[in-house]
């Protein structure tokens, strides 16, 4: 007989099986779809980020199409953050980098061991200004929006703004911003360092050596100014101190004023003067003394002036009177030759008119005492050696002796000779003033002769050269101011060219706290000409 034999089930442990099962089926698909929905994500947020790293703009040349302005390369290299190069930076091996403003590319100044260490792209860039750039007063500088503020800089700021380029870098970015892992860094230049710009006259070489001649110089406050006699382009022009670019802030609290572009401010002239009263006699047909007799002094109603010292220089002709730097001898001429015709004669020379290079660089005007405020016989004489109410600018004095040097010629100074595109083609000029004829040849042939007896024999000889011929002026000037010692400060100045028989540059040196421009001046106009000469430079 058979036994019927059940058997009970327990259904809740399936139970349990068959849920965990279907879950984790679910969980499974979930997931493989957020892993696919995340990499779609990934992929739709995947971005080009770029960064620049430089603005560039319109170049300043001197005539030789030498850069004045970008002339200094600087390298940059671009890094990606990441935990390796993080550990660079935490170490410090990298000093004075840079996170940029997206928080992923790090600039630094790079070198060649850096290159290679780091997987990082190197960007050549370059500098707007080094610490020693030349002619600063005239170039003048930008702000930090890159527009011109004063100079060169601000009168073609259009022109050299427009020629501004870009370089950067760029990457590719995930949503976050950061880097996506196995791509690189590539250098965008959108036109940097396009060489459009502006050519000046000014030659770079002799700029150099005119800077170098004052900073080694006993001026401490001053200028000079060369010219080119055949057209009256400005090769160099320097005011001392100087300035750098750089470093404004010291420049600001220097009480020397540095700022001030001394080359074209006006200031008493002196005996520098004394070659343009002769040159308005002989214009006049007055003639020059050959046995003018000085005894130290001349007397003009109730009032005396006195050559230097009070010595007497004894009889003089107008190339004695010009060694000598005789006042009697040149008041003498000027009395004859009279107020009116003196200020015609010296007005041809550029005295009392402003110089503009350009619409926001100019000279000052100047004073020349015309024919009413020199009825008085007192204003008159003192006019005649350079003093009284008469001032003028180093450029003007240039330019005036500039037309002696060119056989009577004033040709009007100037700065500015072209526009260059990116092909470095010149392809707009500017124009000079008409030259006009000041003072016959003849009068300013007797007159350089003169000039030239002085560098030989009077207070030019320690500007004289011997590898060459000059001709030149020196000046001692009162100015009716006086220092917290009671002493009158004296503006000394040396005014020339060379080569005596065949002229091709002007130079004018100027102290403005001087004590002898024999010992100041002088000096400084040899080591301009004498640099200009050994440099072999032929415009």
């Amino acid at each position: 007989m058979k036994k019927n034999i059940s058997y009970t089930i327990n259904k809740r442990p399936l139970a349990i099986f068959l849920f965990f099962c279907v879950t984790l089926s679910g969980l499974t698909v979930r997931l493989a779809r957020l892993m696919t929905g995340a990499n779609s994500l990934s992929a739709s947020y995947a971005d080009e980020k770029s960064i620049t790293l430089d603005v560039s703009r319109g170049y300043i040349y001197d005539r030789n199409l030498y850069p004045l302005v970008n002339n200094t390369e600087k390298n940059i290299t671009a890094v990606i953050l990441n935990d390796i190069t993080r550990k660079y930076f935490t170490e410090g091996q990298f000093g004075g980098a840079e996170i940029s403003s997206s928080g992923i590319m790090v600039t630094f100044e790079s070198d060649k061991e850096q290159e290679e260490t780091l997987f990082c792209t190197n960007i050549k860039t370059v500098l707007r200004y080094s610490d020693e750039f030349l002619c600063p007063h005239i170039i003048g500088y930008i702000n930090s929006d890159g527009k011109g503020v004063c100079g060169i800089e601000k009168s073609f700021d259009k022109i050299l703004y427009n020629a501004s380029g870009r370089i950067g870098v760029k990457y590719t970015a995930n949503a976050t911003g950061g880097a996506i892992a196995g791509t690189g860094i590539e250098e965008v230049n959108d036109g940097y360092n396009n060489p459009s710009g502006i050519v000046l006259t000014i030659d770079k070489d002799i700029q150099a050596i005119t800077e170098n001649a004052l900073k080694n110089s006993d001026i401490k406050t001053g200028a000079a100014v060369v010219l080119k006699v055949e057209t009256g382009e400005i090769l160099a022009i320097s005011s001392i101190p100087s300035f750098n670019v750089n470093n404004l802030d010291k420049a600001l609290s220097d009480p020397l004023l540095p700022f001030l572009n001394r080359a074209l401010s006006a200031y008493p002239v002196g005996s520098v003067f004394k070659p343009f009263i002769a040159a308005a006699a002989l214009e006049n047909g007055v003639s020059l003394p050959d046995n003018y007799f000085c005894t130290g002094k001349t007397d003009i109603g109730n009032l005396s002036f006195r050559c230097y010292n009070s010595v007497s220089h004894g009889e003089l002709d107008i190339n004695r009177a010009i060694c000598k730097s005789c006042n009697s001898y040149f008041i003498s001429l000027g009395q004859e030759t009279g107020a009116e015709k003196l200020h015609g004669i010296c007005s041809n020379f550029g005295f009392g008119k402003e110089i503009r290079l350009t619409g926001d660089i100019k000279s000052a005007e100047g004073n020349l005492p015309d024919e009413k405020s020199l009825s008085s016989p007192g204003a008159l004489a003192n006019l005649c050696f350079g003093q009284g109410d008469l001032l003028a600018t180093p450029l003007q004095l240039a330019s005036a002796f500039n037309a002696l040097a060119s056989n009577g010629i004033y040709k009007e100074p100037y700065i500015t000779k072209a526009l260059i595109n990116e092909n470095k083609e010149e392809y707009a000029y500017f124009k000079s003033e008409e030259p006009y004829r000041a003072v016959s040849a003849e009068t300013s042939e007797k007159i350089n002769s003169a000039l030239n007896l002085n560098m030989l024999e009077g207070t030019g000889k320690q500007g004289n050269s011997e590898f060459f011929s000059s001709a030149g002026k020196t000046a001692t000037a009162q100015t009716g101011k006086y220092d917290s010692d009671g002493k009158e400060k004296l503006c000394t100045w040396f005014c020339g060219f060379f080569p005596y028989e065949s002229p091709k540059y002007t130079i004018v040196v100027f102290s403005e706290n001087g004590s002898s421009a024999s010992e100041e001046c002088a000096p400084v106009f040899k080591r301009i000409s004498e640099g200009i000469y050994f440099a072999g430079i032929n415009d």
